[in-house]
């Protein structure tokens, strides 16, 4: 039996559908516990989440984004590996707003065999590829880092990075870092391994509940 919080960084509400889905949770045998951080920025709110586990002593945090809708056996599923961190998957938004097949989460190496080292578009996967690996019984892949809108993380890997976990960079070039894909580069640094599962398809409101098909 496990110890989790599940918690939500919203800047206003939770959406109905990503309420019910946890609600709905099949949640084993395991301790759960729910909270929602409300009225901060995105990185400030995952911070406090992240500091409100260590202090309530959970083994494990799952962030889940308001706008997330999340499969019935998705903390089940990701439990099951006990990896310091593990994502589920949902369809990513492109420019327009709309999807275009993209996951939000990007590929260890590139055709190359090459570690990524950034997050280029190239390097998201496409639905179907989870799938197919989903389908030949990979359940479990080490990926270079992705979107925390479904992420169970072990409450010992903030006790292992430095303070603060999650954070919004500004580059001179005008180019940004999000907080998730910060989170991923200092886990990167740590020798933390990223990891994702294939069985874990989120839904993701976009004009309506979008899932990567």
């Amino acid at each position: 039996m496990a110890k989790v919080m599940i918690a939500v960084p919203t800047f206003e509400t939770i959406y109905p559908d990503t309420f019910k889905a946890i609600y709905d949770l099949d949640k084993g045998d395991n301790e759960v516990s729910f909270d929602f951080i409300r009225g901060y920025d995105c990185a400030t709110a995952r911070n406090r989440i992240a500091q409100k586990a260590l202090d309530m002593k959970v083994n494990y945090v799952l962030m889940v984004d308001n706008d997330v809708v999340l499969p019935k056996d998705a903390l089940i599923n990701l439990l099951s590996h006990n990896e310091n961190v593990c994502l589920g998957y949902y369809a990513h938004r492109g420019a327009d707003n709309i999807y275009h097949g993209n996951t939000c989460i990007c590929k260890l190496r590139d055709a190359n065999g090459n570690a990524y080292f950034n997050y280029p578009l190239e390097s998201e996967y496409i639905a179907e590829e989870l799938h197919s690996l989903a389908s030949s019984g990979t359940s479990l892949i080490q990926i270079h880092g992705g979107g925390m809108g479904c992420a169970l993380i072990k409450t010992g890997v903030f006790r292992t990075l430095k303070y603060p976990w999650y954070d919004w960079v500004n580059y001179e070039s005008k180019g940004v870092l999000s907080e998730d894909l910060y989170f991923c580069e200092a886990c990167r640094k740590a020798g933390i391994k990223i990891y994702a599962d294939t069985r874990v398809n989120c839904g993701h409101m976009l004009r309506h509940v979008q899932y990567c098909n």
